[in-house]
């Protein structure tokens, strides 16, 4: 079957286009910005362009966060690449083909058989016409055909066998790291020394370019503080929505008399009757009700506790529980209530909400800033023109919207202290030519839903070279730490070949913890490899590896444990996801072939490549 009709399962699927040809491989791109130059396309791979409408069906006509662009956009160009090669090697697909991968999708179905109407809605309802479906189909039974061969490799067992025992071993191991602080005592650096370092890193001692700023915020916030509220507006607002500003719960206790939805006539009459039963009783004595509920509820969450249940909002319980107990008064005992778990008698125990005076502020809060809502964009329009034509201050936007004019610490062009102004756009123009050297106010930028920033600066300080008198301590520091890094590492490596040729163990070991080769993430990997690397026939084993930074790490292997051996159903296992694993590394090698042969342009410029 095609692996169209495989990996798509749901209706989502179906139309993505993308997870069925399993290209869930390394991306190799993990950033890209702006478009350049206005192209209308994202990357053109041979002579077809993928453009943003195309990112954006990709995952369901959604608009792309800006993390995912990349991810998505090479799954498109590997794609394309498939779609490429399938074209010059003339893999043809044929309607029947198409039609009967389609039919056999149960997205499509009703009752097992195709359902074109089904078909059409589910298409409709992703924006998607029946042709445009269609040729997604066709590339993708192309693509799969051309992956086909990835797929299919076969393990022998002898591999299989091979793989589980180095994956299964486990070894008890004791480490120990060397550290460079034992070192830093012993280690001196000389002012030469800070000085070639200083003339030979004066990139490192280059403070960048900084500014401080004056700042005006416009927001529905601010805004709502010099609204007013009358006491009115408030009492009426708390009377229509009362049950969700003072989100009533109540606390009450129950007795169950545990009945299956789907019990028998006699066991419906003997439970209705011992319910009745204890109703009765509670009725000549409700002071009994907690004592009754330890001996006779059938609820093991709460007889014990004499049947309390504790708080509950409204809807937390099942519907005619529920109910029930939202209709009683305090102390009031209820009839039999029937639910899905059974017969219920209950007792309102109390009643807690908010009262008037303590949402108060949150509603005249709420009502200001539904206020303000209905004339913020023409109010923050008028904003914008203030700051604009009035562009040497921020006083006169300031008085006239009743604004604090707030002040910055430095900040630079990559980042800001104040979080509300660590807003990239906002930064940009706090250092264009127009706002850092004409001293004009910035124009007002959307830094949040609702919030504006327009920002003027004070004072500014060019990029300029720190004096090494400034810098020194903070070289010298340097300098001793990576010579006392250098000295644990050959104390570490001396100590490591000595234990190797059999000399004295001297050094004091913590306990042995249990370690594999996979899922060690205390460990990291390139450590793991050097105490499996150990030989583990004569015991104690030694193993080290430097830590980068960190010291030396040295490893007593004291215990090895064999894996256990495979049954059947586990070496299948392992070879299926062996084939698997290969085959992942050899398509993504093919793409990499592909890519040399078919020509890839990207409109979008990578910010950072692997």
């Amino acid at each position: 079957m095609f692996s169209f009709v495989e990996k798509n399962k749901t209706a989502v699927q179906v139309v993505l286009g993308l997870v069925s040809l399993g290209l869930v491989v390394g991306v190799g791109l993990t950033g890209y910005s702006a478009m350049e130059g206005g192209e209308s396309y994202l990357a053109k791979v041979g002579q077809t362009k993928i453009t943003p409408r195309e990112l954006a069906q990709a995952i369901g006509n959604r608009a792309v966060p800006n993390e995912m662009k990349p991810m998505v956009l090479e799954q498109l160009v590997k794609k394309q690449l498939l779609l490429e090669q399938a074209g010059l090697l003339h893999l043809d697909v044929s309607d029947d083909q198409i039609r009967n991968a389609i039919a056999a999708i149960s997205d499509f179905q009703e009752n097992g058989k195709f359902s074109a109407q089904r078909y059409k809605d589910l298409l409709a309802a992703q924006q998607m016409t029946p042709l445009d479906f269609q040729q997604r189909v066709r590339d993708d039974i192309a693509s799969s055909h051309l992956l086909a061969a990835f797929s299919s490799g076969i393990q022998s067992t002898a591999v299989a066998d091979y793989m589980a025992a180095l994956l299964g071993e486990k070894r008890d191991v004791a480490m120990l790291q060397i550290a460079p602080a034992a070192f830093l005592p012993q280690v001196t650096v000389s002012d030469a020394e800070v000085k070639k370092y200083y003339d030979t890193h004066t990139a490192e001692f280059k403070l960048p370019e900084m500014a401080r700023l004056e700042y005006l915020v416009f927001s529905q916030q601010e805004l709502a503080k010099n609204i007013s509220i009358s006491p009115d507006e408030v009492k009426k607002y708390f009377e229509a929505h009362q049950a969700q500003l003072t989100g009533e719960e109540r606390k009450a206790s129950h007795i169950l008399i545990a009945l299956a939805k789907d019990a028998k006539p006699e066991a419906k009459k003997t439970a209705q009757a011992k319910a009745e039963a204890i109703l009765l009783e509670l009725k000549a004595n409700p002071a009994r009700f907690a004592d009754i509920a330890k001996k006779e509820s059938q609820d093991p969450g709460s007889a014990a506790n004499g049947g309390d249940l504790g708080f509950f909002a409204h809807g937390a319980m099942v519907k005619p529980f529920d109910d029930a107990a939202f209709k009683l008064k305090k102390g009031e005992i209820s009839g039999i209530v029937a639910s899905d778990f059974g017969l219920h008698i209950i007792r309102l125990d109390d009643v807690r909400s908010k009262t008037f005076a303590e949402v108060q502020p949150d509603v005249e809060q709420k009502l200001k800033l539904e206020k303000v809502s209905q004339s913020f964009q023409k109010q923050a329009e008028r904003f914008n023109e203030l700051v604009y034509q009035q562009a040497d201050s921020l006083k006169p936007a300031a008085e006239a919207f009743k604004l604090h004019v707030q002040q910055s610490d430095w900040l630079t062009r990559t980042a800001a202290k104040d979080e509300l102004l660590n807003n990239e756009k906002l930064r940009e123009a706090a250092f264009s030519d127009d706002v850092l050297k004409k001293k004009h106010n910035s124009e007002a930028i959307e830094v949040a839903s609702g919030t504006l920033v327009s920002v003027r600066v004070i004072e500014s300080k060019p990029a300029q070279s720190q004096k090494l008198e400034a810098v020194s301590a903070d070289i010298t520091a340097k300098l001793k730490q990576e010579k006392a890094l250098k000295l644990a590492i050959e104390e570490g490596t001396k100590k490591l070949a000595d234990l190797k040729k059999g000399g004295a163990d001297t050094l004091t070991w913590p306990a042995a913890q249990a370690m594999a080769r996979m899922g060690q993430s205390a460990v990291p990997e390139a450590q793991v490899k050097e105490i499996f690397r150990a030989a583990a026939d004569k015991l104690p084993a030694y193993a080290g590896a430097e830590v980068k930074g960190q010291g030396f790490a040295l490893f007593k292997v004291v215990k090895s444990t064999p894996a256990p051996a495979l049954d059947a159903t586990m070496r299948r296992q392992l070879s299926e996801n062996m084939v698997q694993m290969y085959g992942q590394v050899e398509v993504a090698s093919y793409l990499q072939a592909l890519k040399s042969q078919i020509k890839v342009d990207y409109k979008l410029k990578a910010m950072a490549a692997e």
